[in-house]
């Protein structure tokens, strides 16, 4: 399990349009980052995936009912995890995975100095 971790939290830097970056960010529906920062912060067993991860990217595909149905392949978005990590709020995998060893605390350092506060 602990390399299903390690997958998921492969990305230590933010994308160049990452929607956690103060500048560059990928254009969000009005509203949508704060609907996610909340989503994140209220329920630490959520994830963010990596938009450069998800369908497009060989990863899950939408059901009919709009809800994306993942594939396995998809990252937690670097930016999500440095912006968690600046608040102190891993998530629940994010924590196993530093008692595992699949994943260190400090791996996103250096992102946190890039991601919106």
């Amino acid at each position: 399990m602990a390399d299903q971790f390690k997958h998921h939290l492969r990305l230590k830097r933010p994308c160049a349009n990452c929607p956690f970056l103060p500048k560059g960010a990928i254009e969000l529906a009005s509203g949508r980052l704060e609907e996610i920062i909340s989503e994140l912060l209220e329920d630490d067993h959520k994830t963010f995936p990596c938009h450069k991860t998800v369908h497009s990217a060989g990863g899950g595909e939408w059901d009919d009912d709009g809800n994306y149905m993942p594939s396995g392949h998809e990252a937690m978005c670097a930016g999500a995890a440095a912006f968690l990590m600046k608040h102190h709020r891993p998530t629940v995998g994010m924590r196993y995975a530093f008692a595992t060893g699949a994943a260190s605390p400090t791996d996103w350092d250096e992102a946190k100095t890039m991601t919106i506060e």
